[in-house]
């Protein structure tokens, strides 16, 4: 199977996709196209007309969103087999955030005609889109309440062990983009996430650059748990 059959076939497995006729999703495969970017570079700017239903196939997508007064929040990062942009280009409006790669990226885009086109023919991709929208405005929410009621420790933590495959033990992994853009993506200084990275240590923590050795995956867990009792 070629690198771009692939894709398409990560495309199919889709939540967004996944429940389309073969002939609608076809259409949609038929219009795709594929682009690369590299760290710092800009995919979409705030303010631009929505014009790609976009899907993260490599790499991590940062969005963030500049105030009136200049100042800079990183919303969300979206990383593979993620979709984002599909209910502002359906709709025809403008991008609320910017959208950029955190490292090497690839992405496949949909345009927006196309996909609108398709949602209109097909009931089940308005729907599916729906979804996608709710599941993201629920993401959202969770975590502006880890952001309010989450101290830098238990933010750190759960990042942690959302790196970690399932089960106990011991557990070996990388992060996924620098330490100023997951200080950000957790409402946190990047100093205070080097304070807590370091006071992790007693937990059996250790990173170094990227890697990160977790001595015990269950110990992780239960100083979470703990922590969520002193809160």
């Amino acid at each position: 199977m070629t690198p771009q059959a692939k894709d398409i076939e990560l495309l199919r497995s889709l939540p967004l996709f996944s429940t389309l006729s073969p002939a609608t999703f076809a259409r949609l495969a038929d219009s795709v196209r594929f682009d690369r970017y590299v760290k710092g570079d800009t995919i979409v700017r705030q303010g631009e007309k929505a014009q790609w239903v976009m899907v993260v196939l490599e790499g991590y997508v940062k969005l963030t969103r500049l105030s009136a007064n200049g100042e800079e929040t990183l919303i969300h990062i979206f990383g593979r087999g993620e979709t984002f942009a599909e209910s502002v280009a359906v709709l025809g409006d403008n991008h609320t955030t910017t959208a950029e790669a955190t490292g090497p990226t690839r992405i496949v885009r949909m345009p927006a005609h196309v996909v609108a086109q398709a949602a209109r023919e097909a009931p089940e991709l308005a729907l599916a889109i729906l979804s996608e929208s709710s599941a993201k405005i629920w993401a959202l929410m969770d975590e502006i309440e880890a952001l309010k009621a989450q101290t830098a420790d238990q933010r750190v933590l759960r990042f942690l062990l959302s790196l970690c495959p399932p089960g106990h033990g011991a557990a070996e992994t990388r992060l996924p983009y620098t330490k100023g853009v997951i200080a950000a993506s957790l409402g946190l200084k990047q100093e205070t996430l080097s304070r807590s990275f370091a006071r992790l240590k007693t937990v059996g923590v250790e990173i170094e650059g990227r890697a990160v050795r977790i001595a015990d995956v269950k110990v992780i867990e239960q100083e979470i748990e703990r922590l969520n009792r002193l809160v």
